[in-house]
């Protein structure tokens, strides 16, 4: 049996990590985030002062471990916000870019049964072939509130708005709607209803 990716693309804030895990342990598939991916880039470069990554490894999907170079990286130390601005700006560099896309691809691979992932330009640059793509999105408001929540009050709306402005507007793998993809707007939706609209429209696949 074939496997099944599922790309859910879109802004800070805006829910791709919950429902993603979320959908992903409903339909048994595995489930990444491609931003966690940055965040451990930027954490091995704040201690090493280098971006080579010779070696990299996901020691464990769920919490995510990582280890580069021989340095382990876990994710409960991937939320600051040092790394959360760090990780923004080292996504502009289309050389990283490059490493995130090859540790996906080779997650996709080698799972058994399918994958969801999330990320900004999941389906528009490193899933072009998807089976699903979705698009997710919600009023900025609705987006900082929701980040400011989850980070303690750690992010503010201004870091939101900073992080949009690079995700749009930076030259290599800007965010944007993919071809083909379904866009839910989850301003007034409950977490079950996205899901139950993302799992009718992979029936049609």
């Amino acid at each position: 049996m074939s496997k099944t990716l599922i790309t859910l693309d879109g802004p800070s804030g805006v829910g791709k990590t919950t429902i993603g895990k979320r959908l992903a342990l409903e339909l048994n598939f595995e489930f990444f985030s491609s931003g966690l991916l940055y965040r451990v880039i930027a954490l091995h470069n704040e201690k090493t002062n280098s971006f080579n990554l010779n070696e990299f490894e996901i020691v464990s999907n769920d919490p995510v471990v990582c280890k580069v170079d021989g340095n382990v990286y876990e994710e409960e130390n991937l939320y600051t916000p040092q790394i959360n601005r760090k990780s923004s700006e080292i996504a502009q560099l289309s050389e990283i870019r490059m490493v995130v896309s090859n540790v996906l691809k080779f997650l996709f691979d080698n799972s058994n049964t399918g994958l969801v992932v999330e990320g900004r330009d999941m389906g528009s640059v490193v899933f072009k072939n998807a089976n699903l793509k979705i698009y997710l999105d919600a009023s900025e408001t609705t987006r900082s509130e929701r980040r400011i929540a989850q980070s303690d009050n750690k992010e503010s709306v201004e870091d939101i708005r900073a992080r949009d402005s690079r995700d749009i507007n930076r030259k290599i793998s800007p965010l944007i709607i993919p071809d083909d993809a379904i866009v839910i707007n989850n301003e007034n939706k409950s977490i079950e209803e996205v899901i139950e609209i993302i799992k009718e429209n992979l029936k049609l696949q």
